[in-house]
């Protein structure tokens, strides 16, 4: 990059860190101003979280500003006004809106005092004042979606599919998406070509980048390879469904009673889960370990041999989900529980995730578990997949370069 760039960054899931999607946005900011570029942020103090926080400072992060804003999310008078606000201000309400109208002095601010290239929306609500600036001050928008938005508009067993009706508080988003955005930004083809059959944005104005893969030279492997162990982080709340993988696991114990196998989850567990480890007579062979912040997280990863991932059973695989980016920082095998058409299946083809099986398929998944207990065996287990060029950092932060 020849100049630095300026830009306004407003992500409400960024900083703190403590959940997906803020994992997604700060390692952004992490790649973009390393690379020079010099950003403000706007982001929301998220009040009820059950991950841990990890801050600014903390992230190794070097923004220009950063500024957090504080809301109630509790119904209450206050909060109803502030909703009621910000339909007037926007045109648009819907639950958590109020966020915006409350951000957007700051915003506003921030764009009278400096001078941006452009500025980048990630996560809702964030689009609302993305689409003010744009018709009030003419600035470039950014509009990237990690997920299908509108929300209703999430795929079975989700939502209700691309023909949903939308809130009506929020009925004008979908022409603003069409009309207000320069570029559309999807972290993956397939999630692209979903939000495109309802949106109507020609494809070159849209961008594919995916999560991206921060170099992670630091972390060195304390895996000793005692027993093959494999760990899941994050949610596997309904749509997603466990019980296949433990029913599998099941099946593969039955076979092989004396296998060597640590299986960890990390994070907050369904209500029904122990009572899976007893139907399946896991108990005792499941370990639990709690939420902890993002950066202690993959420190915790890095312990093991294989990182799992379930996803739920769509039709279509349209996500790119965050553990995928989180796992090849370790350098860590990927286990995929998911659709057979979708973006996992799409990498596992392409030959950056070794082991794949069907979310709703138990014989697959046993059979995926045998592969993998055999690779361990022979002592090629640890055998290191290749990171998709698209996910490193150099080349994501080349894409942003062209905006």
């Amino acid at each position: 990059m020849t100049k630095s760039k300026k830009i306004l960054f407003i992500a409400p899931a960024s900083f703190p860190i403590m959940g997906a999607e803020s994992i997604v946005n700060a390692k952004l900011l992490k790649a973009l101003a390393e690379s020079g570029y010099d950003i403000d942020v706007i982001s929301k103090n998220m009040k009820w979280a059950n991950y841990p926080y990890q801050q600014l400072n903390e992230f190794g992060v070097s923004l220009h500003s950063l500024t957090v804003i504080g809301v109630e999310n509790k119904l209450n008078f206050k909060t109803i006004i502030w909703h009621i606000l910000a339909f007037i201000t926007f045109g648009i309400v819907y639950k958590g809106a109020h966020w915006a109208f409350l951000a957007l002095k700051k915003a506003k601010q921030l764009v009278e005092n400096n001078s941006y290239d452009f500025v980048l929306t990630k996560n809702a609500p964030a689009e609302l004042i993305g689409y003010y600036l744009k018709r009030k001050f003419g600035l470039k928008w950014i509009a990237t979606w990690n997920d299908p938005y509108p929300t209703e508009k999430y795929p079975e067993p989700y939502g209700q599919g691309i023909k949903a009706k939308v809130f009506f508080g929020a009925s004008r988003l979908i022409p603003i998406m069409n009309d207000y955005p320069d570029i559309h930004v999807f972290p993956s083809i397939r999630l692209r070509n979903y939000m495109l059959q309802y949106l109507n944005v020609a494809i070159e104005r849209t961008c594919v980048i995916p999560h991206i893969v921060l170099p992670m030279n630091d972390l060195k492997s304390t895996v000793t390879h005692e027993c093959l162990k494999m760990i899941h982080t994050g949610n596997v709340s309904s749509p997603r469904n466990p019980e296949p993988f433990l029913h599998a696991l099941h099946l593969f114990f039955i076979d092989n009673p004396d296998a060597f196998m640590e299986i960890a989850f990390m994070g907050v567990l369904p209500e029904n889960f122990s009572h899976l480890l007893i139907k399946y007579e896991l108990t005792g062979k499941i370990k639990h370990l709690p939420s902890m912040e993002y950066t202690k997280s993959l420190q915790i990863v890095n312990e093991y041999d294989v990182a799992v991932i379930i996803e739920a059973p769509c039709k279509e695989g349209i996500f790119l989900p965050t553990k995928v980016s989180d796992y090849m920082q370790c350098k860590k095998q990927i286990c995929a529980i998911s659709p057979s058409i979708g973006v996992l299946h799409d990498l596992f083809e392409e030959g950056y995730i070794r082991y794949f099986a069907e979310c709703t398929d138990i014989y697959a998944i046993k059979q995926m578990l045998n592969d993998m207990y055999n690779d361990y065996l022979k002592g090629i287990l640890t055998t290191e997949m290749p990171v998709k060029k698209e996910y490193t950092a150099d080349e994501i932060v080349k894409m942003y370069n062209d905006f």
